[in-house]
C-alpha cells in the first residue's frame, strides 16, 4: 500500500530549514544554519528554534500566508481573481475538482505544520533536565499543542473527517491513516487547547506576546472551537464562559480606530497575530492591494453593499481602486509586504459570546445583546433594540451578519455560515449541503489508500 509520507515529513524539513534562517524580532537571532533536524532537541535554544520554525511554517502562501485565508473568501463569494483562474473561481461556484491544486496545497501545508508540532510535543519532554528547564518544556509543548489545534481546526472545518495524527512521523514510517470522525477531531482539538491554556499570559513585549501562543490565545481559540462543537453537542456554555472570561480580563479592547488593527502591529485588539517582516513577507499582502501585482480583489459591489454608509469599517475594508474594482483594504503594507495577520482578535470574541450566551440562556439576554452592541458601536452603528429581533434564531443571524462584516477578508465567514446552515441560502451557488466541505485531494487518496472522498465529489 502506498503511504502518505510526503505531506508529513519532506515538506516540514523544507519549512523548518527556511524559516529557522530568518527569525522574527521576538526570536533568538543566533546562527543556526548548521543545525540539522535531528539536532533541534539537544538544547533549550535549539528547541526554541524548532518552535519558531513551527510558527513560521504557517507564513507561506499555501498556509495562513495566503491560501487558508483567501480560498474560503472565494467560497463566501467575497473575492475574485484578476485573471479569473478556474482553480480559484470554482470555490465560489461549488465546482471544485478533486485535483484542485489549492486544496492539495492547503492539505500538505497544514499537515506539515501539524507534524512540526507533533515533533515538539514528542521530543521536548524527552530532553534531559540538564538541557532545558521544566518551565520551558511546558511552554514549548503548550505552544505546539495550540498550533496543532489551530491547524486541525482549519482541516476539520474545510474537509470534515480527516486523518488525526498526534505523533511525529519519521521517514521510515509506513503509514496509511483512515479519516477520524469529526467529533473525535474536535475532542482532540479541545484537549490540546485545554492543555495550552496553562501557558503564560504574556512574554513581556507585544510582538512576542501576540506572536506566540499564550493562555489567552488558547482560551480564545477554545471558545471559538466550542462554538463550532456546539453544533454537534448542543452545549454552548463553554463557548459563552470562555469568551466572557477573555472579555472580562480587559487585556484586549476594541480599539476605536478600526483601520489601525492593520495599519499598525500587535494592537490591544489582537490576541494572536502571525508576525511577518522583511525576511518573511506576507504573500497575500503583496497581491491584494491596488497595484500592478494585484491578483485578488473584492467581488463587485456585492461586498461594499453589505455595509451601510454609517459603518466606519466600510471604506477601509473595501476600497475603491483602479481598473474599476474594489480591492481588499486589510493588507495595506504591500511594499514591502510586511503586513501581520491577526488570527484571533477581541471583536470576534465579543460576537462568539453574543451567540453562545444567547444559545445558553435560551433568550436574548442583556449579556448577549451587549456583546453584539459593543462591536456595532465601535463601527459607529446604532443597534436595533433588544426586543426587535423576535427570537434567538433571528438574533443569531444578526450576529453572524455582523461577524461577516467585521471579519471580511479574514477567512472566517464561509465556515461560520456553513456551521449554522446559513451558507445554503446566502453563499452556495449549488444548493447542496455536501458542498459545505471541500473535496479530499485526489493525490492524497492515491498516497493514502485508507482515505475516502467526501459526498458530492
Amino acid at each position: 500500500m502506498k503511504t502518505m509520507k510526503t505531506p508529513f515529513y519532506i515538506v516540514i524539513v523544507a519549512f523548518m530549514i527556511s524559516s529557522l534562517s530568518a527569525c522574527n524580532d521576538f526570536l533568538d537571532k543566533e546562527p543556526i544554519s548548521q543545525i540539522t533536524p535531528d539536532e533541534y532537541f539537544n538544547s533549550e535554544t535549539n528547541a526554541n528554534s524548532a518552535v519558531i520554525g513551527m510558527y513560521r511554517s504557517m507564513l507561506n502562501s499555501f498556509s495562513f500566508g495566503q491560501s487558508i485565508i483567501i480560498v474560503p473568501e472565494f467560497s463566501a463569494g467575497h473575492v475574485s481573481h484578476a485573471s479569473v483562474y478556474p482553480e480559484y473561481e470554482n470555490f465560489r461556484t461549488n465546482n471544485i475538482q478533486v485535483n484542485n491544486p489549492w486544496t492539495n496545497n492547503m492539505w500538505q501545508a497544514t499537515y506539515a505544520t501539524i507534524n512540526a508540532a507533533n515533533n515538539i510535543i514528542t521530543r521536548v519532554p524527552e530532553m534531559p533536565e540538564s538541557t532545558i528547564s521544566p518551565e520551558k518544556k511546558q511552554q514549548f509543548v503548550g505552544e505546539a499543542k495550540f498550533v496543532r489545534a489551530l491547524n486541525y481546526f482549519f482541516l476539520v472545518r474545510a474537509f470534515g473527517a480527516i486523518p488525526l495524527k498526534t505523533t511525529a512521523t519519521t521517514e521510515e514510517e509506513n503509514i496509511a491513516i483512515p479519516r477520524s470522525p469529526v467529533d473525535q477531531v474536535y475532542q482532540q482539538i479541545i484537549t490540546d487547547l485545554q492543555d495550552a491554556s496553562t501557558l503564560p499570559d504574556n512574554y513581556g513585549d507585544d510582538a512576542t506576546s501576540k506572536g506566540r501562543a499564550t493562555s489567552f490565545a488558547a482560551k480564545a481559540l477554545l471558545a471559538k472551537v466550542q462554538l463550532y462543537d456546539g453544533q454537534i453537542t448542543g452545549d454552548y456554555s463553554q463557548a459563552a464562559s470562555l469568551s466572557q472570561e477573555i472579555i472580562n480580563s480587559q487585556r484586549f479592547v476594541l480599539i476605536s480606530d478600526f483601520a489601525s488593527i492593520w495599519t499598525t502591529e500587535n494592537t490591544q485588539e489582537s490576541i494572536f497575530e502571525l508576525q511577518f517582516d522583511n525576511q518573511a513577507t506576507n504573500p497575500l499582502a503583496s497581491v491584494s492591494n491596488d497595484n500592478p501585482s494585484m491578483l485578488f480583489y473584492a467581488r463587485g459591489n456585492t461586498v461594499y453593499e453589505k455595509y451601510t454608509a454609517e459603518d466606519k469599517r466600510r471604506d477601509f475594508t473595501v476600497k475603491s481602486g483602479s481598473r474599476d474594482r474594489f480591492y481588499i483594504g486589510k493588507f495595506p503594507k504591500a511594499s514591502p509586504p510586511t503586513q501581520n495577520l491577526p488570527v484571533i482578535r477581541i471583536a470576534e470574541i465579543y460576537l462568539i459570546h453574543a451567540e453562545a450566551q444567547a444559545r445558553t440562556d435560551g433568550m436574548i439576554s442583556d449579556a448577549a445583546y451587549n456583546s453584539y452592541k459593543a462591536v456595532q458601536g465601535r463601527a459607529g452603528l446604532t443597534s436595533a433594540p433588544i426586543n426587535s429581533f423576535g427570537s434567538v434564531e433571528n438574533f443569531i443571524i444578526a450576529v453572524q451578519e455582523e461577524k461577516e462584516r467585521e471579519l471580511m477578508f479574514e477567512g472566517e465567514a464561509w465556515f461560520d455560515f456553513c456551521r449554522t446552515g446559513l451558507a445554503l441560502d446566502r453563499m452556495l451557488v449549488k444548493k447542496d449541503p455536501n458542498y459545505y466541505l471541500y473535496p479530499i485531494p485526489s493525490s492524497q487518496i492515491v498516497l493514502n489508500g485508507e482515505l475516502t472522498q467526501n459526498p458530492g465529489y
